[in-house]
């Protein structure tokens, strides 16, 4: 190989941990409502307020933005973000309305229980500063592990312990293994180079 220039053998960034699936207490950092009617949803921007991983949304957003020692390309999505779809009967893409409703009047229910004296309104920018716990889960794609918000919890139900972690969601990629040989090629089972 011939040497150019800029060869600097560096790490090409910090790494930062993955939180653990677990149940937390998080506020409310902002609101908004996204999409077009009848294909809405109600957007929590959501960060841990209590215990060892306060602020790792924010922490990871700026991490994963070049705030924290490295320059990206690209910028990365805020992981933090809960998405309730916006009940509506006219929405034909949706295949379990009940569930959304469900969802939506659940989501609502843990944000007052969360919040003594706090009654919703329809008034989504007061939703803003709240308080809410989240029950956060695993999965997979493509064998690669993650973790997301999976619902919303009562605040003090998180504090005292009595929520279970919700299951681990099936991968939703093709194995890694299977996509490879969909592609025409051999997958190796040796340690050592094929040439």
């Amino acid at each position: 190989m011939k040497q150019f220039d800029g060869f600097k053998s560096e790490e090409r960034g910090k790494k930062f941990p993955m939180l653990p699936a677990g149940t937390y207490v998080a506020a409310i950092k902002n609101v908004k409502i996204d999409g077009a009617e009848p294909d809405q949803q109600l957007v929590l921007r959501l960060d841990i307020i209590e215990g060892e991983w306060a602020g790792y949304y924010t922490k990871r957003y700026e991490n994963d933005n070049g705030k924290a020692g490295f320059e990206q390309k690209y910028q990365a999505k805020y992981k933090g973000d809960f998405r309730i779809q916006i009940p509506n009967p006219e929405n034909s893409r949706r295949n379990h309305p009940e569930w959304d409703l469900r969802t939506f009047n659940n989501s609502m229910f843990c944000i007052e229980k969360s919040n003594p004296g706090f009654k919703w309104d329809w008034d989504e920018k007061k939703l803003k500063g709240k308080t809410v716990g989240i029950n956060v889960r695993e999965g997979k794609y493509n064998g690669t592990p993650y973790t997301q918000i999976g619902r919303l919890e009562v605040a003090d139900d998180v504090r005292r312990g009595i929520i279970e972690t919700m299951r681990p969601k099936e991968d939703r990629g093709q194995p890694q293994q299977a996509e490879a040989e969909d592609r025409g090629f051999t997958p190796v089972e040796t340690d050592e180079l094929p040439f």
